[in-house]
């Protein structure tokens, strides 16, 4: 999210506090939240807080787990399965529409980084049977998954500048 994405985080989130008497939000709570929901992006988190003052389910201000729950997920792990199966299913889409001669631009990094390390995709294509699809997708699902919560927990994975500035370290030397 960008700046102006925080703004209006800002003003979400005092928005839906006003709902609430009592409510005190303070600068550390705010940007406590904002890390929390910050890989849903603004819209998401606009449209979960309009519906949470439509249905007036709660008492007192929405906890960040009320907001992702109205976000239509749990929080953590069935948002990021959903994404899981979309993606697996971005993949099979592709594949299905194109086969094996066009290399798909993945933008999800996880997924670039599935098909291009454990399944490369041209070679992965061309074998793939439609019978072994299904097992396939189960796959890709948990490797997903284990490489989201790597990810979180600041282990590996693509696109950490650290570790390529630390493996192409290791190159020069050798």
């Amino acid at each position: 999210m960008n700046s102006k994405d925080i703004v209006r985080f800002s003003e979400i989130m005092m928005g839906l506090a006003e709902n609430y008497p009592g409510t005190n939000l303070t600068h550390i709570g705010l940007q406590l939240r904002f890390e929390a929901l910050k890989e849903y992006g603004i819209d998401h988190i606009s449209r979960a807080a309009t519906k949470l003052i439509k249905t007036r389910r709660y008492h007192s201000m929405p906890t960040t787990a009320d907001i992702i729950e109205a976000m239509d997920g749990d929080p953590g792990k069935i948002s990021m399965e959903y994404r899981a199966e979309i993606e697996a299913g971005k993949v099979l889409d592709h594949l299905r529409g194109y086969g094996k001669n066009i290399f798909p631009k993945f933008k999800d990094p996880i997924t670039r980084h599935l098909m291009t390390t454990r399944w490369r995709y041209n070679s992965w294509a061309a074998y793939v049977t439609e019978s072994e699809l299904k097992w396939w997708q189960r796959e890709f699902v948990r490797a997903y998954l284990a490489h989201a919560v790597g990810a979180r927990a600041g282990y590996c994975l693509p696109g950490v500048p650290e570790l390529k500035r630390l493996a192409h370290g290791i190159g020069q030397f050798m």
